[in-house]
């Protein structure tokens, strides 16, 4: 269940950043720390 939670928020920040012209870290980092738990370093080393 997890890794389709991981693919539904590459999904959505792929989009995002595609329509917005943004990187997808700006989405990705924060909710891997705030919605996965993971810390905020953890974070930047899996983005």
């Amino acid at each position: 269940m997890q890794i389709f939670l991981f693919l539904l928020l590459g999904l959505a920040a792929g989009v995002t950043s595609g329509l917005i012209g943004i990187g997808g870290g700006i989405i990705v980092v924060p909710a891997l720390v705030f919605l996965f738990g993971f810390s905020q370093h953890e974070a930047l080393l899996a983005k």
